[in-house]
């Protein structure tokens, strides 16, 4: 998609723990005086998962296309990276039109499944990254955190510290920048099935910065 005449404007994502409900909101614009057909494709991936006879751990998936919902594939990608046993890939896949010159709204939601590892915890990750392969940089990304679905008191952590902390919501905001794994969400929380000792160190545990829901 590096060739793509395409520009991711804008994006706004709203991710929701421990329910993982995700939404985004993004403003695409054809840069060029041609229309064109895109092939859109939104990343699942899954780390010492295995998909068995799934197609996908998404328990739902559903895209717009300008305030009208659109149909959506889920594909599977064969990586040599990823052994079968250990990891996945999918990709969701929509064609969207664009005339010449055109800007468009699309917008996704879904609701996944977090992680969970032997550590052990819980956790969730959303990919930003593959934004960059969208033409230039993107004007404007704002990404934001609910943890308000897990209980009062519980501690949890993220990979990178936010830009404003609001109540129980965490947001992220970048400006004319090219996204990299920096931007990704990874955010853990504790097993609510395993005791934990009483005077644990929380930040050791998660090696993330810790926050407390209030």
């Amino acid at each position: 998609m590096a060739s793509t005449n395409i520009q991711m404007v804008s994006a706004d994502i709203k991710v929701k723990i421990p329910s993982c409900e995700v939404t985004v909101t993004y403003q695409f614009h054809n840069t060029t005086n041609k229309a064109t057909i895109v092939t859109m494709a939104f990343p699942e991936e899954g780390y010492d998962a295995s998909l068995e006879n799934k197609k996908t751990w998404f328990k739902s998936f559903k895209s717009w296309i300008d305030g009208s919902e659109t149909e959506v594939i889920a594909k599977r990608v064969d990586d040599k990276d990823y052994d079968p046993d250990f990891g996945y890939k999918v990709w969701w896949v929509k064609e969207v039109p664009f005339k010449a010159n055109q800007s468009r709204i699309v917008a996704n939601s879904y609701v996944s499944q977090p992680g969970s590892s032997a550590m052990p915890d819980k956790f969730f990750a959303y990919i930003v990254h593959t934004a960059k392969n969208w033409k230039g940089n993107v004007k404007k990304l704002r990404l934001e955190l609910d943890v308000s679905g897990l209980p009062k008191g519980k501690h949890f952590a993220v990979q990178s510290k936010p830009n404003k902390i609001t109540g129980n919501k965490l947001a992220w905001f970048w400006e004319n920048f090219e996204p990299s794994t920096q931007n990704d969400l990874f955010v853990q929380w504790p097993h609510p099935e395993f005791e934990y000792p009483n005077d644990i160190n929380w930040f050791e545990f998660f090696q993330n910065p810790v926050y407390v829901v209030q």
